[in-house]
């Protein structure tokens, strides 16, 4: 009988995201973006409080504040994450607020940072800092070029 109230919520909750999401969440879906954009940076919240505490980064909405991780020290395009670095995909929710990537690449938050990686090769494609003060600062000058 649990499992039957369990189940009810998870579709209660699916039904809820459809019926809520971004008119415009049908032609993000046919994205092949391989690198982050203007909009998947100002998707997040910065400096916001959160149960008293000042929260640098995160979805305020969802009451989601995210920490440093000492993988985002090392991150940089061109990269092959190290073995010893596990692939956890990001959540659903910091999916599903930035633009969707090409199939074969796969969000993973590290901390304040998002990378785009090659599962298959483990390369990492590109790297946004979620806690920059601008998307021009968010993203390594190998990827975002400046002119001369």
């Amino acid at each position: 009988m649990i499992e039957l109230g369990i189940a009810g919520a998870a579709l209660f909750a699916l039904g809820a995201f459809v019926a809520t999401r971004p008119q415009t969440a049908e032609a993000v879906q046919a994205s092949t973006l391989t690198q982050f954009t203007k909009s998947d940076f100002a998707a997040f919240d910065r400096n916001f409080e959160l149960d008293g505490a000042n929260c640098k980064v995160g979805l305020r909405r969802d009451r989601l504040c995210f920490g440093r991780s000492p993988v985002e020290d090392i991150l940089a395009p061109g990269m092959a994450l190290p073995p010893e670095v596990p692939m956890v995909g990001a959540e659903f929710r910091v999916i599903v607020v930035t633009e969707l990537k090409a199939e074969s690449l796969r969000t993973i938050r590290f901390g304040r940072s998002l990378a785009l990686v090659d599962p298959a090769t483990r390369h990492v494609q590109d790297v946004m800092s979620l806690s920059a003060p601008t998307f021009e600062k968010a993203r390594p000058a190998a990827v975002y070029p400046t002119a001369p």
